[in-house]
């Protein structure tokens, strides 16, 4: 697989979408956490155009919407509040996206040192996620909470919440072993898990929506 780090323009990343460009608008009208509004609808189509996953257009930013401003603001190295600001909008005007590392195939990458999850097709990232990997911390007898590396396949999964030792995972697409991707409630812009790949609720159900993850798929983890 050949590499590419780092974020880089959607004219880079995303030849075939061109140039880019945000709505224009009032200063009084922003997105702002907690509301419905049109200025909140706009901001999830212009994240979704770049391929942040953002959940359905409904204008409300509430916890999906986090998610999307989480992933934009750590792949552009901005302070993760999942809150808009100026500074936001500039990096989306640019069309600032993150690129995969593989270069052909369909499959899902994760990147721990971002904490982003990646759906690519062919070496085009087509949907971006926020993501939360094992905390590095000691649990249960001396293990230690880290999420392997490597390239796997989904060995199996199971289309319901599923009770596990360490809790319930929704929807787990298990890639090695006991390790999934899976639903979660709490998926913080940091490191949480035991070991396992959170995603939100709404990601999770997009995942098996979209057919993105199936049986024998790949996930890469880097």
């Amino acid at each position: 697989m050949g590499a590419t780090l780092g974020a880089m323009p959607v004219a880079g990343a995303h030849a075939d979408r061109g140039p880019y460009g945000v709505t224009q608008r009032d200063r009084a009208d922003v997105p702002k956490p907690g509301t419905t509004s049109a200025a909140n609808r706009r901001l999830q189509k212009d994240l979704s155009a770049l391929g942040y996953f953002t959940g359905p257009w409904n204008g409300r930013y509430g916890p999906d919407m986090a998610q999307a401003m989480f992933a934009v603001q750590k792949v552009n190295g901005l302070k993760t509040d999942a809150r808009w600001s100026e500074e936001v909008a500039r990096k989306i005007r640019k069309g600032w996206a993150p690129a995969a590392r593989s270069t052909s195939g369909d499959l899902v990458e994760v990147d721990l040192q971002r904490q982003l999850m990646m759906v690519v097709r062919n070496g085009k990232v087509v949907k971006v996620i926020n993501t939360s990997s094992g905390n590095g911390k000691p649990y249960g007898g001396g293990k230690i909470a880290t999420t392997p590396r490597g390239v796997f396949t989904v060995q199996r999964q199971v289309n319901k919440m599923e009770k596990s030792p360490l809790g319930v995972l929704y929807r787990p697409k298990y890639f090695h072993g006991g390790y999934a991707i899976h639903g979660s409630a709490y998926v913080p812009p940091k490191p949480a898990s035991h070991g396992c790949v959170r995603v939100s609720y709404e990601a999770m159900n997009w995942l098996w929506k979209s057919g993105s993850l199936p049986i024998g798929g790949k996930v890469w983890v880097y």
